[in-house]
């Protein structure tokens, strides 16, 4: 029995020692790499790994991209709309609006399709040489199978260009100032002024955290000595940057004195809901078919938990904690600034990531490396299918004409296991192609790149219009969102003068409408003026017009 139990003991130390020496092996080849040829290897395997769609499908299927696309067009050609007065370019958040000014001359689609490739490759390249400054390269390999949701990430999918490439940017500003904190100088003080504007100009809430964790490491130092010169030597060059944020949260939260736009004030999200955006805030799934990215968020918290007690400078526990408090007492909405707490959580995802240890069990590795896998191959699945619904939504381009005032009403915005709703701005097409009027364009705030001459009623502009279809589609929905009692029988008279307000402000401004699963019990609503002229779908094109009704069109083979 006794021979028995050694000789297991052997067997089990003799496979251990064949893990420890291929380890080993793996280790000594990673050692005769210098740190800027990994940092390309690991980044170009990520961009490959998540960017492959890209090529293969061509403009993402990201739920903002098209109403920046369409911001574009519209600011390119102020004589085909002279409702909005163009704010310029020197102002955060206008990234994108001034790579589709410059490169978008041929095609706005394809400068944004170049912009997004080159945001997915920042990311891609920013996480290596974040975990090499900052943990070292024996844990990149182990770090490597924990961030690469942050390349294909939830701000990326939503559309956020501009604060996902600053969220890279951000990263490699902070290995920057690392280097300032060992060995200052000027010109290194001079580069952090330079790149911390460049980060303001992208998006500004990523500089402010910057801020606040090089603020942190300054207080945290021992002596009065220490903390000026933390302060002189860090803080100082990134005052410009931040007075700059501090305009232009100025400018988002004070609203112009003649807007007509509902102000959404606060929203908060219930502990529930704080817990799951934890993952998915991070995660870059566009339907449950990416959900493996939930590995990497349940084991995440464990590993850096257990192994990573460990100090980091300017992600100190410290720091951390605060980023903790910050997100869950911060809203999720202030003053339709949308999901503010949430561009906490890639920082937070950042700093767990590089206090993970050099070495996991081979049964996590092979769990996170088979989720990163199968995340790429779900990625080619979505785009194919919602590339496909939008082609459905554009189909009745053709069926609108030039300069069309044209109205959005969509009655869904996502399909069932969708996590972001890809069609809701599918209507820049139409702007794009058309010159429509965008009554659902990003132009209510002064940080945006456009912004209303004179403002139209509310219930015709963000956020009023945004969802107003899908929130009253039926007598039961309207009353369940007035917080009534949806079986009550007054309901249908409510939901049907809800409606007839509606149409008094939108029939004198709107010569088309295009409506997206519409109900059968909204059909009816529809004023009489209106006839359909295409119908494909999901998708019906209607016309306003004195002259008898004519049978929709539909397309070529259908």
């Amino acid at each position: 029995m006794q021979l028995a139990e050694l000789t297991d003991a052997e067997v089990a130390e003799a496979r251990d020692a064949r893990r420890d020496r291929r380890a080993f092996a793996v280790a000594q080849k990673l050692s005769n790499i210098g740190d800027a040829r990994l940092t390309w290897i690991v980044g170009a395997s990520l961009f490959v790994l998540y960017g492959w769609p890209l090529a293969v499908y061509g403009l993402p299927p990201f739920q903002d991209l098209p109403n920046h696309i369409a911001t574009a067009h519209i600011a390119a050609h102020p004589g085909l709309y002279p409702e909005y007065i163009f704010n310029g370019f020197l102002k955060s958040n206008c990234l994108l609006t001034l790579w589709l000014a410059v490169l978008g001359g041929h095609s706005l689609a394809g400068a944004a399709w170049g912009f997004t490739a080159m945001t997915l490759a920042v990311n891609a390249l920013a996480l290596p040489i974040f975990v090499l400054r900052f943990a070292g390269r024996r844990h990149l390999p182990v770090a490597a199978l924990f961030f690469w949701p942050l390349v294909h990430s939830f701000s990326l999918v939503m559309g956020f260009l501009n604060f996902t490439f600053a969220f890279g940017l951000s990263l490699i500003l902070l290995v920057v100032l690392d280097r300032q904190r060992e060995r200052p100088t000027t010109r290194g003080a001079a580069g952090i002024g330079a790149l911390a504007i460049v980060v303001w100009y992208a998006h500004p809430f990523p500089i402010g955290i910057v801020g606040l964790l090089v603020a942190l490491h300054a207080i945290a130092r021992p002596t009065w000595r220490d903390r000026a010169r933390a302060g002189v030597t860090l803080l100082l060059p990134l005052i410009p940057a931040a007075v700059l944020s501090l305009v232009t949260a100025e400018q988002h939260l004070v609203k112009p004195e003649h807007t007509t736009a509902a102000a959404a004030t606060f929203r908060y999200q219930n502990p529930f809901e704080l817990i799951v955006h934890l993952w998915m805030d991070v995660s870059g799934a566009l339907t449950w078919r990416g959900s493996m990215t939930l590995v990497p968020a349940l084991l995440l918290p464990y590993a850096a938990w257990r192994y990573g007690w460990k100090q980091r400078p300017l992600l100190s526990w410290r720091a951390m904690a605060v980023l903790t408090v910050a997100y869950l007492l911060l809203p999720n909405m202030l003053s339709n600034w949308n999901y503010l707490n949430s561009r906490l959580v890639p920082f937070l995802w950042a700093g767990m990531i590089i206090r993970l240890p050099s070495r996991i069990s081979r049964n996590m590795a092979g769990a996170l490396a088979i989720s990163a896998l199968a995340f790429s191959l779900s990625l080619g699945v979505d785009y194919a299918k919602l590339d496909g619904d939008r082609a459905e939504f554009t189909a009745g381009i053709q069926a609108v004409p030039e300069r069309a005032t044209l109205l959005p009403l969509l009655f869904k915005h996502r399909q069932a296991g969708e996590f972001t709703a890809t069609l809701t701005h599918d209507w820049g097409f139409y702007t794009v192609q058309k010159d429509t009027s965008a009554p659902l364009v990003f132009a209510v705030d002064r940080s945006h790149p456009i912004i209303y001459r004179d403002f139209p009623p509310t219930q015709l502009i963000p956020p009023a219009l945004d969802r107003f279809a899908e929130r009253f589609a039926t007598p039961s929905l309207t009353c369940r969102e007035l917080g009534r009692d949806p079986s009550l029988t007054s309901c249908t008279a409510v939901w049907r003068d809800l409606w007839a307000n509606f149409w008094r402000q939108a029939e004198p401004r709107f010569s088309h409408l295009l409506i997206w699963a519409l109900p059968a019990q909204a059909r009816e609503l529809i004023p009489p003026r209106y006839h359909s002229v295409f119908a494909a779908g999901r998708l019906e094109i209607f016309a306003r017009d004195t002259n008898t009704r004519t049978p929709p069109t539909s397309p070529i083979g259908e």
